[in-house]
């Protein structure tokens, strides 16, 4: 018996109809699994950006420390230099009244010693005042 044309084309259909039928739950099935791989990668995507903002974050506090602990040093940095060279006025003074007093011979005129070391005196009270205003900052830090 020969088909005819629309019989063969039923056929077809029919055909198309059981193969769906069969793979119908299978291709639910992965669409499914696609669907929660999907939500999985989703989460796995936010979970990313939250690590990058908290990360940015931590890194912006870090080049805010970094900056004021720069700042800090420079300020250490500049005492020591003032500190140093009051030192070295200082020990320019002690070694200027050791070569006066070897001048002399020892019979310094009583007004000359006692004005170089009211003058000492004077520089290491300045000194002193300036320790106790960085010992002042430290205590800021």
């Amino acid at each position: 018996m020969i088909k005819s044309p629309v019989d063969e084309i039923v056929d077809g259909i029919d055909a198309i109809g059981s193969i769906l039928d069969e793979n119908l739950p299978t291709m639910k099935s992965r669409i499914e699994n696609l669907i929660d791989k999907q939500i999985d990668v989703s989460q796995s995507i936010a979970e990313v950006k939250r690590a990058i903002t908290s990360s940015d974050e931590i890194q912006h506090e870090l080049k805010k420390t970094s900056v004021r602990t720069d700042n800090r040093i420079s300020e250490i940095h500049d005492t020591i230099e003032a500190l140093t060279r009051r030192m070295d006025q200082l020990q320019k003074s002690l070694l200027d009244m050791m070569m006066l007093m070897e001048n002399k011979g020892g019979s310094v005129v009583n007004g000359e010693l006692s004005d170089t070391v009211k003058v000492l005196e004077d520089r290491l009270r300045k000194l002193e005042g300036n320790r106790l205003i960085d010992d002042n900052f430290k205590t800021r830090l």
